[in-house]
């Protein structure tokens, strides 16, 4: 049994790591004004003071759209069903910018306020667009959702010709590239937008990171996921995580787990799992106390997952190993 859940471990792993591409793909499409650096420590300061207590609200989002996107804090929480409704029970306590992306609509953008153990609605209107680079920006966001970033790439050379000024297009073609392995190109799309500076400066130097971790430069990696780190004031779910990836790649352990410690906190909980990563470093550290409980949370967020019974029997192996001591 133990050997068939290593070879799960391996197979988790890389699930993990298509996972996080994910939530990079989600918060790359976002055509949204930064929130400024003081609200962005205050709303990090918020969500980690919220985590710690449990404290949590609830949210009904309706668009009139099916399949439109929510962000929340520039994570994606989900999207709306046929009715154009999206019900999050479960969030964190707090002051959050807020977004709604939707095929063909401009992208919608708000703060939206979060009151413990209470519910609220946000009815959101959006407007048509005509404009053609924005169309197939989003056009390319929603081929790399689907795993195809070939013809993702061609949808944001043609946005890109025509407003060659277009930073999220650029690291939008960047993540795809990287995904491609064509890191040359990639490069070029992020040192440009680099260059360019503004609103996009983090995602683009946590997309470099990214790069440099995709091209096995791990001790560069971590150093530019500081970069974006610093640039953020410490609020970059994406770079936390990445940074813990790259951290414990040179099994500097409690490191890493504080970082992804930090961006589960981020996060708010929208990927279990990072808990089940958390967990097998956890458990590979002999931290068994500290795994069970990071297995648990990935459990009470996903009982009925893909990794659920595995998890499960996990959990049982480790309390059988401590009877044993």
């Amino acid at each position: 049994m133990r050997t068939l859940l290593t070879r799960g471990h391996r197979r988790d792993l890389l699930s993990f790591q298509v996972a996080i591409l994910l939530i990079a793909i989600a918060c790359c499409s976002l055509s949204v004004e930064a929130a400024s650096q003081q609200t962005r420590r205050q709303t990090s300061q918020t969500s980690a003071a919220a985590r710690l207590t449990g404290a949590t609200g609830a949210l009904k989002i309706t668009t009139g759209h099916q399949s439109s996107v929510v962000f929340i804090n520039n994570i994606r929480h989900g999207v709306t069903n046929e009715k154009g409704e999206l019900d999050l029970p479960h969030v964190i306590a707090g002051s959050f910018q807020a977004s709604v992306r939707t095929a063909g609509y401009a992208d919608w953008n708000g703060a939206v306020v979060i009151l413990a153990h209470s519910s609220r609605a946000l009815k959101v209107t959006q407007q048509l667009t005509s404009d053609e680079a924005t169309l197939h920006f989003q056009k390319g966001n929603d081929l790399r959702d689907k795993g195809k970033n070939k013809d993702a790439v061609e949808e944001y050379k043609q946005a890109l010709a025509m407003r060659p000024f277009f930073p999220e297009a650029r690291i939008a073609m960047a993540r795809s590239l990287i995904t491609l392995q064509d890191f040359q190109n990639s490069e070029t799309q992020i040192q440009s937008v680099l260059k360019l500076g503004g609103r996009t400066m983090v995602e683009a130097q946590t997309v470099l990171a990214n790069l440099r971790r995709a091209q096995g430069l791990v001790d560069e990696s971590i150093v530019e996921y500081r970069k974006a780190l610093r640039l953020a004031r410490g609020n970059s779910f994406e770079a936390h995580i990445g940074l813990a990836i790259a951290l414990n790649e040179q099994e500097k352990t409690d490191e890493a787990v504080r970082e992804y410690r930090i961006g589960i906190i981020q996060d708010m909980e929208t990927e279990p799992i990072l808990y089940y990563q958390l967990g097998e470093i956890l458990e590979k550290a002999k931290r068994n106390k500290e795994a069970i409980d990071a297995y648990r949370n990935y459990l009470r967020l996903d009982p009925e997952g893909e990794f659920a019974s595995a998890v499960e029997s996990i959990i049982e192996q480790l309390k059988q190993d401590a009877d044993k001591r």
